[in-house]
């Protein structure tokens, strides 16, 4: 249900998906498309990346969403299939699809709509709650340390495949992919990141910031990390070509 999934991404996770967004979305966008807006939850968050005075079109099916969209904020609120929407090709620089993209009817259908609407080069940001089986690293606290300032980490075990997949089956290029875990709230994006990322991984870029010992307890929490079913927040950007 459309309310269920925006209640689990903005209550009381708001920080963290607003963050998330933020990391995805590139700045400066004259022209930014929320498809599947609802009632507008997050309309100021994608107006707040744009350019002064930059268009925000928001598209959903639900009337009475863009109805309760348009009474918040100005901008072009539109009623429409997310298979068909009303703007002409290559007309928007960003495209959000946030908690909506497993509510359209095809979702693939909605991924080609986005990229025949976006510019070249222009940016699809999509992000759902959903719960996977994961296996959340308990690091110590000098990987967190050594990690403070560089860059989100690719999630491990696969997480989020089917997610990156459907956007290159959708034609999209670059297409990248992160993984957060949704609880505890509250904790940033690093922290709701890195346990989710694999140790080879980490280990390669972290190369001469640990002591051995700590890479030894890195490794421990490795190989001691179980699968549990988690609720985790997926963001994907990919590139319209």
């Amino acid at each position: 249900m459309r309310d269920d999934n925006l209640q689990a991404l903005h209550a009381p996770y708001a920080d963290l998906l607003r963050a998330a967004l933020d990391l995805a979305t590139p700045a400066g966008a004259r022209v930014a498309v929320d498809m599947g807006c609802g009632p507008g939850l997050k309309a100021g968050w994608l107006a707040g990346r744009m350019a002064a005075g930059g268009l925000l079109l928001g598209v959903d099916i639900d009337r009475a969403a863009v109805a309760a969209a348009a009474r918040q904020r100005p901008g072009g609120w539109l009623v429409a299939d997310a298979r068909d929407m009303p703007m002409r090709a290559a007309c928007a620089e960003i495209c959000w699809c946030v908690a909506a993209l497993d509510l359209f009817e095809s979702p693939h259908l909605a991924l080609s709509e986005a990229r025949r609407m976006l510019c070249p080069g222009g940016t699809l940001v999509v992000a759902a709650a959903t719960q996977l089986w994961a296996r959340p690293r308990r690091w110590p606290a000098a990987l967190y340390a050594a990690w403070a300032g560089q860059a989100m980490p690719s999630p491990a075990d696969g997480l989020g495949d089917g997610m990156a997949d459907s956007l290159v089956a959708a034609g999209f290029a670059d297409v990248t992919l992160w993984a957060y875990l949704l609880d505890p709230p509250g904790i940033g994006l690093a922290r709701a990141a890195l346990p989710l990322a694999g140790w080879e991984w980490l280990a390669a870029r972290l190369d001469g910031l640990l002591s051995p010992d700590e890479r030894a307890a890195c490794a421990e929490a490795e190989a001691l990390a179980t699968p549990d079913p988690l609720p985790l927040l997926l963001v994907a950007v990919g590139a319209a070509l």
